[in-house]
């Protein structure tokens, strides 16, 4: 499966794609058309609304908060009613992306420095918010749902982490799952989405003159190498593994992850 065969292009989505395609450790592939991920569900255009509901997904995992949700509300084909568990991420202890973009406009830090801030969000959502990612796996094995949505606002970040640690305890080989991730650099919607913030922060400097560039602001909201692979790091840290992390914090049992692999890996 192309990686670009993986985006799925329906009308006013942002960054709707298969998250299947991908070989296993054991020699598997990670079957298609059963995991999705993508942005809020807010703009779908009504046939494209209907064309998902084929998708037969009957549980959406909602990395929104509250405000996030109230401002751009999910919509659905009629009849289409799946599952929708709501497991809040959003840094409290790390700086987000908008004060980061506030700090490099003027001038107070570079980039990188930038980077490593969103590197750190990361890290403390590994850290702190576990229990947030311990719950897809518990809402996936407890009612034996098939069609699975990840997402979040642009379907990057925190999605991102989501999805990662999806496809790595369904054995995807970690260099797959970063490539996955960076998808999400031109995914179809995620550009303007990310230039739609990249506009908002932009334009509350007024007169004053930015010390960047747009594309700066643009590579801080948009996604990178650094950020998941400080996710990574954080479960090594914590766990020694990735699969250390998934067995030791979020909990996953060898019959949890026997069952996810049968379920949605198709063997050698």
């Amino acid at each position: 499966m192309a990686d670009l065969d993986r985006h799925l292009r329906f009308p006013g989505t942002i960054n709707f794609r298969d998250m299947g395609g991908y070989q296993t450790s054991d020699g598997g592939r990670v079957r298609t058309g059963q995991l999705f991920r993508s942005g809020h569900l807010a703009h779908v255009e009504p046939d494209a609304l209907s064309d998902i509901a084929k998708l037969n997904i009957t549980l959406l995992c909602d990395f929104r908060v509250d405000d996030e949700r109230a401002e751009h509300p999910n919509r659905y084909a009629e009849g289409h009613t799946p599952a929708v568990k709501h497991l809040p991420v959003w840094p409290s202890k790390t700086p987000g992306s908008d004060e980061a973009a506030k700090k490099i406009l003027m001038g107070e830090i570079g980039i990188e420095d930038a980077s490593g801030y969103l590197g750190s969000g990361y890290r403390e959502f590994i850290r702190d918010q576990s229990n947030h990612f311990a719950n897809v796996f518990s809402a996936i094995l407890s009612d034996g749902h098939i069609g699975i949505l990840l997402h979040c606002s642009a379907g990057k970040d925190r999605t991102g982490i989501a999805a990662a640690l999806l496809l790595t305890a369904l054995g995807v080989h970690r260099e797959d799952v970063v490539k996955d991730y960076m998808l999400s650099v031109d995914g179809h919607g995620a550009a303007p989405q990310t230039q739609f913030y990249v506009d908002k922060e932009w334009n509350k400097r007024g007169g004053e003159r930015p010390h960047c560039s747009k594309e700066d602001i643009f590579t801080l909201f948009s996604v990178h190498p650094q950020k998941i692979n400080a996710a990574f790091d954080e479960m090594n840290r914590i766990a020694e593994s990735a699969d250390g992390y998934l067995r030791d914090v979020l909990g996953l049992t060898n019959d949890a992850l026997t069952e996810l692999r049968q379920r949605y890996v198709d063997p050698a």
